[in-house]
């Protein structure tokens, strides 16, 4: 188990961290993503540029010093699309199937100059797709999003379009990376009130991870909000299962019910077996972020 505050020197989202456009955009602006052949200062970072290998590469180092402890230090996109188009970060993204290989080259070459510790990057939206001719060294963790995926039906077995491209991005990522992490969503970001069916799915998707060698698997659900969809009952059934993911599922189920709700408890297990059997009935994707 990682201590996310004594583990993680830089957690994610980080190229701004490292490379601030306040600092550097108005004296550098190649270090920056060119879009439509315009350096822009607020997507991501020129990850063929010399210059902001070197940046990283000190930033890091700085912070290291600092933090000692630390072992896991996040070298990752921002939380935006567009990624460099410049003829370079272009030709290289052609050379290794896409932004994930020039992505993954770049964190490699970090990784070499910190051998000691681990460096986290992310396969997330647009770097997702695993790349070709380059897998992680030993010592970078690949951070695998399910953010697209339908969340009413098995990530394993689902018939959604998105659920069939994660799977397979998931099983060539697994293939290839010595550390792979997954990042799972279990919430509706958009709506927290509204009724999310996914109770049924949370207990067969941790366990596919494991199937799939994750040595590290992060839940994302309502962090922000203490009277959502049964946000208690989601922390406390995911965190045993994130212990333990062969115990049995509907055995938590009914001891956090009785145990939290007393009397009530049957009642709410039926409501969410209500809400889970309308999810499946209802034959349309369930996402992360959706509106009512």
């Amino acid at each position: 188990r990682m201590d996310r505050q004594r583990d993680w020197g830089l957690y994610v989202h980080t190229f701004f961290s490292l490379v601030p456009p306040g600092e550097h955009f108005e004296s550098h602006p190649e270090y920056f993503a060119e879009i439509n052949g315009e350096r822009i200062p607020n997507t991501q970072l020129c990850l063929t540029n010399p210059g902001v290998f070197d940046l990283v590469v000190r930033g890091l180092a700085e912070r290291m010093a600092q933090r000692p402890e630390a072992k896991y230090w996040s070298v990752s996109q921002n939380d935006t699309y567009y990624p460099c188009q410049c003829d370079s970060c272009l030709a290289m993204d052609a050379r290794y199937g896409g932004p994930s290989g020039t992505l993954l080259r770049f964190v490699n070459r970090v990784a070499r100059e910190f051998p000691d510790r681990t460096i986290s990057t992310l396969a997330y939206q647009y770097t997702r797709k695993p790349p070709k001719h380059v897998r992680p060294r030993h010592n970078v963790v690949i951070r695998l999003c399910s953010i697209e995926c339908s969340f009413v039906e098995t990530l394993a077995e689902g018939k959604d379009e998105a659920n069939v491209a994660f799977r397979e991005d998931l099983e060539a990522w697994a293939r290839i990376s010595p550390q792979l992490y997954i990042w799972d969503y279990v919430t509706n970001f958009r709506e927290y009130l509204v009724p999310h069916p996914n109770c049924h799915v949370m207990a067969p998707n941790l366990r596919y991870f494991v199937r799939q060698g994750a040595i590290g698997i992060f839940e994302q659900g309502d962090s922000g909000c203490r009277v959502g969809d049964f946000v208690r009952l989601r922390a406390w059934y995911l965190a045993h299962l994130l212990w333990n993911p062969d115990a049995d599922e509907q055995r938590l189920l009914d001891e956090f019910t009785n145990g939290y709700y007393g009397a009530a408890g049957p009642y709410l297990r039926q409501i969410i077996a209500l809400m889970s059997d309308a999810g499946r009935r209802a034959g349309i994707p369930i996402r992360c972020f959706m509106s009512d």
